[in-house]
């Protein structure tokens, strides 16, 4: 039996070694007439990347396990919060529609509402089956008895992004969300510090998204990314320039998009399903490429057969694919920009071996953009919000690990035991304590819709997602960053 007050427990995000499989429970406890009420909330149901690593045959995916919320009526869960659109905090919804699971109303952006209809059609969900979508924005208050919910704009790489102010009983809590302080964001609102700075005496707990910690200063701005898009084609001063993005990463379809305009460069569009499909959520969201142009540049959503129709001088935009010849005739002539580490190499050689120019994030590590703020963003709003506990999440747990030392030098409130799935808080206006630690747990979606439970464990060397985070890199960064702190303090 749960004593009255606010309680938190993250059920996926604070993992072993991998970063995907976000979801985290908010649960008030009310006395009420001699009842005990319990309202709950969620924040995301992500899908965890690396489900092949866990060993369960004919797997499609594998996400946070929320079954006890989803059975027991007497945990009260009200509605689930999405802070936006991307697969690792928005997927596992459909999996848990394919197993047959009745889940309670949807609350988030227009922008991932039109993703997730684009998913239930994929995943052919019955529209009978599908729950309940509220369209929240800035500034949006949502109450479920005496739980309040206040929507925050937030940066990132994709639009209508969110973090939240939860509050119950005088103790509140920022979830983040994913985001960076950048307010430099094309068509889109960037992270509402205003409003933080407003309330920033009432916040109790940050529960923040501490993706890119082991990062120095401020996560790159949007603007600062086309600029060095611009600068880098001026100086190669190639007529044919190949820019590829991360499908999820709409933002660096618009940035690219962008730069090649303000140079006069034509655009076809090139990738594979996924690349496409986000396209036409961009679409649908209502952003058009050609009204971008507005006739000064051709604008194609595929190359086109005829590519003399491109002209002498041309960009394609597009994802990690295996290159065909027939785009590349002069290769002395092309430049090709490679922005993300992972699963590019294989295109980075493949241009190589064809004499193609690259530029890459290891060149220039503007290039890759960010949609996560460093430790100078984190730093700029402990400033803000000075008397919050500070709670780390979206991150594995070696990473917490290493920062402890470097955020108590930094000068954050970290909570302490740090966060690993499934293990439960109570929040109080002045303290907080540990209440239950639990075995933290994946339920595997199979292709029948069958679910099966399996515990969390390492994953890295496993499956198709070897590594997103080197151990050995982040202590080594940790280990600059504190020697630079304890040098500037003169110790």
């Amino acid at each position: 039996m749960l004593d009255t007050g606010l309680y938190w427990r993250p059920l996926g995000g604070n993992n072993i070694d991998q970063i995907s499989g976000h979801c985290y429970q908010y649960t008030c406890v009310e006395r009420r007439e001699n009842q005990t009420i319990k309202t709950s909330l969620l924040i995301d149901v992500g899908k965890f990347d690396n489900y092949q690593a866990l060993g369960v045959d004919n797997a499609v995916a594998a996400v946070p396990d929320i079954t006890a919320l989803l059975k027991d009526k007497d945990n009260g869960l009200k509605a689930i919060f999405l802070t936006h659109s991307h697969p690792d905090h928005l997927n596992g919804l459909v999996h848990y529609l394919r197993a047959g699971y009745k889940l309670p109303s949807l609350y988030g952006g227009r922008y991932t509402q039109i993703v997730l209809e684009d998913l239930y059609d994929f995943y052919k969900i019955p529209q009978k089956q599908r729950p309940r979508f509220i369209v929240i924005k800035d500034g949006d208050v949502k109450r479920f008895g005496r739980l309040r919910v206040e929507v925050l704009s937030a940066s990132h790489t994709c639009f209508d992004a969110y973090g939240f102010l939860l509050s119950f009983n005088k103790v509140t809590v920022y979830h983040s969300g994913d985001m960076k302080l950048d307010n430099s964001t094309f068509f889109k609102k960037p992270t509402n510090v205003k409003r933080l700075k407003q309330v920033a005496k009432k916040i109790n707990y940050v529960v923040g998204d501490f993706c890119e910690i082991d990062h120095e200063g401020i996560a790159y701005r949007e603007s600062d990314v086309y600029k060095k898009f611009i600068n880098l084609i001026r100086r190669f001063r190639k007529k044919k320039i190949y820019m590829t993005v991360y499908p999820t990463h709409v933002e660096m379809y618009i940035v690219a998009f962008l730069a090649a305009l303000k140079l006069g460069f034509n655009v076809a569009f090139h990738g594979d399903e996924d690349f496409y499909d986000y396209m036409k959520v961009l679409h649908k969201y209502g952003i058009s490429f050609e009204n971008l142009a507005k006739n000064r540049i051709k604008v194609f959503e595929k190359i086109p057969d005829d590519l003399s129709l491109l002209g002498n001088k041309f960009a394609i935009i597009g994802t990690y694919r295996k290159l065909d010849d027939k785009y590349w005739i002069n290769s002395k002539d092309v430049l090709m920009f490679v922005t993300a580490r992972l699963r590019y190499a294989a295109l980075k050689k493949q241009a190589e071996n064809r004499g193609i120019k690259t530029v890459s994030v290891v060149d220039e590590p503007l290039l890759r953009g960010s949609g996560h703020a460093f430790m100078g963003d984190w730093q700029i709003l402990k400033q803000i919000m000075n008397k919050a506990v500070y709670i780390p999440t979206h991150c594995p747990d070696f990473v917490l690990e290493e920062f402890y030392e470097v955020g108590q030098l930094a000068g954050f409130n970290l909570i302490n035991p740090l966060p690993h799935n499934n293990m439960l808080y109570k929040f109080g206006k002045d303290e907080y304590k540990l209440v239950e630690k639990k075995s933290a747990v994946w339920l595997v979606s199979q292709k029948d819709g069958n679910m099966v439970k399996t515990l969390q464990c390492p994953t890295a060397g496993h499956g198709s997602i070897r590594n997103t985070y080197s151990k050995r890199r982040t202590l080594q960064k940790f280990k600059i960053i504190e020697y630079k702190m304890e040098k500037k303090r003169g110790v």
